[in-house]
């Protein structure tokens, strides 16, 4: 018992039982016992990840493992199942799960082992190349089905490693391009035919920029980086508005109502108005267990699933929603310590890495039920109805524990 930590397995245990309650009062039959199947698969897998030494099963299982989740994605856009618009689930007899839950693990696993093991040469063109195209091929894939919430979870995984990677100046160049194309996005969804628009607001900066760079700094090569100014600002537009193009109109009007949360509350709006309303309405102490009019009389959508949360502010109000920040906030602050207390490399990228996905997760999350966030369909995490996930997300933690026994030396 000395291998597990308290810090991480209590604040867990109160989330996976305040979803538990939750999604015990919303679904029943097979959905129920497969929820509560993959809790105890999940719980097996933590156990087994944290008596494990990383090391070792990084050396020998990560390739494999990498394999095994891009193996999944390729037949899941082969033969899986599609569920709201999204080919996103493979199923092997009465088992159903999503690969691209596995695909995040496996993904971090895989990344970590090839970082360490370069980490020498982690500023050569060919270690960042080859990073990048390991975490882009299962963003790829993902993008295909298409899941774009989760395809942002895979584009976060790369961010990290890049910044393991200490590569400072590519870094700033991938955050500020990142910036500046989802602002592109967000403009596009609003006025989508305004391209050569914003293109002509680019060339009229860049030539201001020139004469800026020209007649007062007196660069003499001020008209190239103008010149190379305007054409990455151009490119990106061009890639921004051809993203947009593909978007399906439920996604546009994410984005829309996200910009202006009043603009259709009856219609493409309705998850967000709802989500508010049965957050509010819970007030300080909610209106008590399985008396929630919003989610138990069906106004408030994806009640056990994505918005999880705002389910639970209304029937445990303010205290139950602090109550659930306030464990998050004590398992990713331990996250955080155990990664400074690793004694190596693999132990810091593991720790840090799995608490950058489940951070963003239930950012991304709680963000989307206030309103902060453009919705994006990504569960939150121990807490929302998800068998893969919660099972993954279990063995994640099984993994930091097992870094934490190593750094203790148990």
């Amino acid at each position: 018992m000395k291998r597990f930590d308290p810090l991480i397995l209590l604040p867990a245990l109160f989330l996976l039982v305040m979803g538990s309650l939750q999604n015990i009062s919303y679904v029943s039959g097979d959905m129920l016992s497969r929820h509560l199947f993959a809790m105890f698969l999940g719980a097996a897998g933590m156990v087994m990840f944290t008596f494990t030494k990383y090391k070792s099963f990084l050396r020998f299982r990560a390739i494999a493992l990498y394999v095994l989740g891009i193996a999944l994605l390729v037949l899941t856009l082969c033969v899986g199942h599609s569920v709201h618009g999204s080919r996103s689930w493979l199923s092997a007899g009465v088992i159903v799960f999503q690969p691209s839950e596995i695909a995040k693990f496996t993904t971090i696993v895989f990344l970590t082992y090839y970082l360490s093991k370069n980490y020498t040469s982690r500023n050569s063109f060919r270690t960042i190349f080859f990073l990048m195209f390991f975490s882009a091929l299962p963003l790829f894939l993902v993008l295909k089905q298409p899941d774009f919430g989760t395809g942002l979870v895979f584009v976060f995984i790369a961010f990290i490693f890049l910044y393991f990677s200490q590569n400072i100046r590519l870094l700033t160049f991938v955050s500020v391009l990142g910036a500046v194309l989802f602002s592109e996005i967000f403009f596009f969804c609003a006025y989508p035919h305004a391209l050569m628009r914003l293109a002509a607001w680019g060339a009229s900066v860049s030539a201001l920029i020139f004469v800026l760079m020209r007649f007062l700094m007196h660069m003499k090569k001020a008209h190239i980086a103008a010149a190379l100014l305007f054409g990455f600002f151009f490119l990106s537009c061009f890639m921004s508005h051809k993203v947009v193009s593909g978007f399906k109109d439920y996604q546009k009007n994410r984005i829309l109502n996200f910009i202006n949360p009043d603009r259709d509350t009856l219609n493409t709006g309705y998850h967000l108005s709802q989500s508010l309303i049965a957050i509010g309405s819970g007030k300080l102490k909610g209106k008590g267990y399985r008396r929630g009019t919003q989610a138990r009389l069906g106004f408030l959508p994806g009640k056990y699933t994505d918005f999880m949360f705002a389910s639970i502010a209304e029937e445990f109000g303010f205290v139950g929603s602090f109550l659930i920040l306030a464990a998050y906030f004590i398992l990713f602050s331990r996250m955080i310590k155990i990664a400074v207390m690793a004694l190596d490399q693999q132990g810091t990228f593991l720790a840090l890495s799995i608490f950058g996905v489940l951070f963003f997760q239930t950012f991304l999350n709680i963000g989307m039920t206030l309103g902060m966030l453009p919705i994006t369909g990504l569960p939150l995490p121990f807490l929302s109805y998800g068998g893969t996930a919660t099972a993954v997300y279990l063995m994640m933690l099984g993994m930091v524990m097992n870094v934490y026994a190593t750094a203790k030396g148990r």
